[in-house]
């Protein structure tokens, strides 16, 4: 089979179960990637693809190109994903993914934010603009869920059940998850929800969050809103974005207590391996959960 037939296949198929354009254009970056380097060394069809020229692939990836073991473990992502489907769906006898060992990714811990940065970033907000009200309770939403931008910037008024306490997001596919709303967050919703009936809008929108306008906020819009915050409150080193509130999210959730099962479902994780990385705690992070949960300090009788 032609390489560009077996990746038009797969590419359909995934479009069928509405993956998003990041992940369309994920899958057909690295494997085109992939096919102009194993054409340049004589192998010209699905079938004829070994594992030692996967491997030589990723070699080449790091050695000659320099990319980092994420960017690689990227790549390798991608074709086990279209060689275990293409296999699975009889186009090709065997799936060679299954030989290729997976390479090694750094185990980094996903930077968060502190509580000063926290208070900064709250601080920063105007409470008595109708943007300022707006941005601190998108801040509230994220640490208290860790949802995603493009999930964020995509709440429809009408999933929003306060009375209920849930929020009703879409995900990654268009895969429907609960979230729930927590005392503190519901106040900061209310806040908005008075500030948004006080303001007259050019326009009418079906969006939560919503511009001046009245329009539904981008997602570039968002970086900028970010961006300001960022700014205002002074914060350095560290980067102003929802992935970074929703590593903050995740590691405070499990710090107070939380299991990585609920977690999985709050973050919309299909790989109970992607959410595993939170686990990882820095020299200070693990002395404060010690302090916390150590056995012979929690028996009142020891000692």
């Amino acid at each position: 089979m032609q390489y560009q037939r077996g990746l038009d296949l797969f590419l359909t198929a995934k479009k069928g179960e509405l993956a998003s354009t990041k992940t369309i254009t994920y899958y057909d970056h690295w494997l085109k990637d992939f096919f102009r380097y194993v054409i340049d060394n004589g192998v010209y069809e699905w079938e004829s693809i070994k594992s030692e020229n996967v491997q030589s692939y990723f070699v080449m990836l790091r050695t000659e190109r320099n990319l980092r073991p994420s960017s690689v473990h990227d790549s390798y992502r991608a074709l086990r994903a279209v060689n275990r489907w293409l296999f699975k769906n009889n186009y090709i006898p065997a799936c060679v993914m299954d030989k290729v060992q997976a390479p090694k990714q750094e185990k980094t811990i996903p930077r968060t934010f502190t509580i000063q940065e926290i208070k900064s970033m709250f601080g920063a907000c105007d409470r008595f603009t109708f943007n300022g009200v707006r941005d601190k309770t998108m801040l509230v939403l994220l640490l208290s869920s860790g949802v995603r931008k493009s999930e964020l910037a995509g709440i429809l008024s009408e999933n929003v059940d306060l009375e209920h306490g849930f929020i009703k997001i879409f995900g990654k596919g268009s895969k429907e998850r609960i979230i729930p709303i927590a005392v503190k967050v519901k106040n900061a919703l209310l806040e908005y929800q008075t500030a948004k009936r006080s303001k007259v809008f050019p326009i009418s929108s079906k969006y939560y969050f919503v511009n001046n306008q009245g329009g539904m906020i981008t997602e570039s819009a968002m970086s900028s809103i970010f961006k300001r915050i960022k700014e205002k409150s002074g914060i350095q080193g560290a980067r102003v974005s929802c992935h970074t509130w929703r590593h903050t999210f995740a590691k405070n959730y499990l710090m107070n207590g939380g299991d990585v099962f609920s977690l999985q479902k709050l973050l919309g994780h299909s790989d109970l391996t992607t959410t595993k990385r939170y686990l990882n705690l820095n020299t200070k992070e693990i002395e404060t959960q010690f302090d916390k949960y150590n056995p012979v300090d929690n028996l009142t009788w020891v000692m």
